[in-house]
């Protein structure tokens, strides 16, 4: 694969100006029916595998024709990562995305575009940066130990541990925590209203992403009146989380200066009558912090142990890396242990190469420009793979087996060889996910905890996982019992 594509040409004032070889009518792709195209393809909650069979069947660039135009698939690493470096300027999200997004009252940064992005996105990346998150470990360790009881109660009880509900409960936690600075406790709280809201959201969310008629812009079912329900419960929700900051703020005035979380930081900039940050955009981003941060992590995590449970070797690798680092400790406390999870940041390389939780990202182009010797119209909507090359056999040999192995190396590789480099888990360019950092970290407390504690056992009874689409994409089971390790004596 050795697309390009130019800045240069992007950034051409006028059609003339750009070279190409080729426009969109020359790009392979599926056939399609008449009037409908591919659209019937591209429904449903496992979409992204037929695209997965495209790529491999049309290679890194190709069309894909939809009813009122087509769309264009990039495949291609290199290409792809300089396309969404030149968001916000030269693409943006999707339209109908955004206005998906917008009915279930799911904004704010996320949807933003360009100069009202780079400002709202200053002060959300202020509430996830490194800093941030280490002066929030020891509440997010207390966290993980919190759900480590949980487990270890369960167990000597007879009952089954739900791994996918609290890994899900756990992950809302530490958003919730550490974005609004409340400790609202789900793991041990069974029927959260909360995380029930969350997930419906993700579930419509998801179903309205890829449904071929927007039908409920005319009539409603019962699960989008539900839904409608659940957005406004989050609102309801998150306004209260609002109200308390404000509270405690008007008693601790030195929080303006020095905010201890995300909510702090974002009411001060509302407040301040020289901010252009809105009252809407403080609660718009306080429902995308609440939301956001619970489906990617918690699904990347379940992955991974679906995947350790069925792969013993790396199951034991990480846990004989679990048991170096921690010792007699049941879990991570000091902040400095988490440098040295090698092998887990490597199985999680392979997860997301395997498994990603975003297998893909819709732009739309702002200008007329020229991508892979193509030139695209001003408006054409292209589908970005961030991992289609991890599933490619010439850059990943046996690649669909998991071997976190293939990401651990004596000595760091080349810029081209670097296999970091071939997959794009988080995005890439200025939009790049926010919140990758906090997620690394909640990954490496949670599993080191696991693999330390406990042994997977994978039932095989059960049936074959299945890939969902819930806008991001997770497992539809976790079929894997918890069983007590003998360890070293715990504090």
């Amino acid at each position: 694969m050795n697309s390009t594509i130019e800045a240069s040409a992007l950034n051409a004032p006028t059609t003339s100006e750009l070279k190409y070889s080729r426009t969109m009518a020359d790009l392979p792709g599926p056939k399609g029916l008449p009037v409908l195209g591919s659209a019937l393809d591209m429904t449903g909650r496992q979409w992204h595998l037929t695209l997965a069979k495209w790529i491999r069947e049309f290679g890194p660039v190709f069309q894909v024709r939809v009813p009122g135009g087509a769309m264009v698939v990039i495949a291609d690493r290199t290409t792809a990562g300089a396309l969404l470096r030149e968001r916000p300027e030269q693409f943006r999200r999707t339209g109908g995305l955004k206005t998906v997004m917008n009915e279930l009252n799911i904004s704010g940064v996320f949807t933003a575009e360009g100069d009202d992005w780079r400002r709202q996105r200053k002060l959300v990346m202020g509430g996830l940066n490194a800093e941030v998150i280490r002066n929030f470990f020891p509440k997010m360790s207390a966290m993980a130990e919190r759900m480590l009881r949980r487990w270890k109660t369960a167990l000597a009880e007879g009952r089954h541990v739900d791994l996918r509900r609290d890994l899900k409960a756990f992950a809302l936690d530490v958003t919730v925590g550490l974005a609004m600075g409340h400790d609202i406790d789900v793991v041990n709280h069974d029927g959260s209203q909360l995380q029930h809201d969350v997930d419906n959201m993700f579930r419509r969310l998801g179903a309205r992403s890829f449904a071929l008629f927007p039908y409920w812009r005319h009539f409603k079912l019962p699960a989008d009146r539900e839904a409608d329900q659940s957005a406004e419960n989050i609102e309801q929700a998150v306004i209260g989380f609002i109200r308390n900051t404000r509270e405690r703020m008007a008693l601790q005035p030195e929080l303006r200066e020095k905010p201890t979380n995300m909510l702090e930081a974002m009411i001060a900039a509302s407040d301040d009558p020289d901010s252009d940050f809105t009252d809407q955009d403080l609660i718009s981003n306080a429902i995308l912090s609440v939301i956001g941060g619970e489906d990617t992590t918690a699904n990347s995590m379940a992955w991974m142990i679906n995947l350790l449970a069925q792969h013993p070797a790396a199951a034991a690798a990480l846990t004989y890396e679990a048991d170096t680092v921690l010792g007699e400790e049941p879990l991570v406390r000091d902040w400095e242990l988490m440098k040295q999870f090698n092998y887990i940041e490597a199985a999680h390389s392979e997860t997301q190469r395997l498994r990603t939780v975003a297998p893909f990202i819709g732009i739309v182009a702002n200008a007329d420009c020229v991508v892979a010797d193509t030139f695209f119209p001003k408006n054409t909507a292209f589908v970005v793979s961030t991992t289609a090359e991890g599933l490619d056999e010439t850059q990943f040999p046996d690649n669909d087996v998991f071997q976190p192995e293939r990401w651990i190396f004596d000595h760091r590789p080349q810029k081209e060889e670097n296999p970091v480099r071939k997959l794009m888990p988080f995005g890439d360019g200025p939009r790049v996910c926010p919140g990758r950092f906090l997620a690394m970290t909640e990954i490496k407390l949670v599993l080191s905890m696991l693999m330390h504690n406990f042994e997977l056992e994978f039932d095989t009874h059960a049936p074959p996982i299945q890939q969902v689409m819930n806008f991001f994409m997770g497992p539809s089971a976790v079929p894997v019992r918890l069983k007590l390790r003998s360890v070293p004596d715990q504090r």
